[in-house]
């Protein structure tokens, strides 16, 4: 009975054998097929939405072009009207120009190109008025401190100051003023030691508010006798100076070329007075003169 079971078995395996492969690959096939349809939705569904992107940048690129065009042609309107205001004749169009006007196809690097020098012009005109500006801002401020700064420059080198020289120890600045009161310093300095500051050095400096003053007190103080009481009276020495004090090798020189001016100025002086004298002279031991009919400031050249 085992060995009969066991046959009977056996016996529909063997015969399902053959159609057992067969449903099998049926069902691979159908498979494979639905797979396949499968994957070629989605490389449809792929290619699709590739297309919209590439759709979206045409789109996207040909509104810049538009955009760029407008913007050209608006330029190029705007310059026309200013070369026509001006006067001036308008300059032809290039070749890029007129590919644009006819909507010819422009490869997009020189189009790249086109705005980058736009951008380069306008930031050298900007830079351009930018310095502009600021030159115009340095040269009021160089012109506002030349005024502010010529008056003072003109209160500092218009100072008149003398040197008074062969003073007595006893000297001080109440008797200097006293002394050249007439032609109204307005300060009297007296250089004193330092252990002793009612001691003076034997000289002093007077200034005055302008020229004038200034010559009168070289011409009349010269070897004038300084008397304040003290002392016996002695002879003073009026010079020129420079102000400001040191005793540096250029204020040295200046002082020395100032007083050496001074000094030719009061020999021509005393030459002149001398003459006179002598012309005077013999004026009266003759009883003619021969400069009777010529003005005083003149006879000077006469001779």
């Amino acid at each position: 009975m085992g060995d009969k079971k066991r046959k009977l078995v056996q016996n529909p395996v063997e015969d399902g054998a053959v159609e057992l492969p067969e449903g099998k690959k049926a069902k691979r096939e159908d498979k494979d097929k639905k797979e396949k349809k499968r994957k070629e939705k989605v490389k449809e569904e792929v290619g699709e939405v590739v297309e919209e992107k590439k759709e979206k940048k045409k789109d996207k690129k040909d509104k810049k072009e538009k955009k760029e065009k407008k913007e050209k042609k608006e330029k190029k309107s705007k310059s026309k009207e200013t070369e026509e205001t001006n006067g001036a004749e308008p300059e032809p169009e290039s070749v890029t120009e007129t590919a644009e006007a006819m909507d010819i196809d422009v490869e997009p690097e020189t189009k790249d190109e086109k705005p980058k020098k736009e951008k380069k012009d306008k930031k050298e005109k900007k830079d351009k008025k930018e310095k502009k500006e600021k030159k115009a801002k340095k040269e009021e401020k160089d012109s506002e401190t030349q005024e502010t700064e010529e008056p003072a420059q003109k209160q500092k080198a218009n100072r008149f100051i003398v040197f008074v020289g062969n003073l007595p120890y006893s000297a001080n600045a109440e008797s200097l003023k006293q002394h050249f009161e007439k032609i109204e310093p307005i300060s009297v300095r007296v250089a004193t030691e330092q252990d002793k500051p009612t001691k003076c050095r034997g000289f002093g400096f007077v200034e005055f508010d302008n020229y004038d003053r200034m010559k009168t007190c070289l011409k009349l103080y010269h070897h004038s006798s300084f008397d304040d009481g003290k002392y016996p009276p002695r002879r003073i020495n009026v010079e020129l100076t420079a102000g400001g004090g040191g005793k540096s090798e250029h204020r040295k020189a200046k002082i020395e070329a100032k007083n050496k001016k001074l000094t030719e100025e009061r020999q021509q002086y005393a030459q002149n007075v001398h003459k006179d004298k002598t012309h005077k002279g013999q004026a009266e031991e003759t009883g003619v003169d021969d400069y009777a009919g010529v003005h005083p400031s003149r006879r000077n050249r006469m001779a």
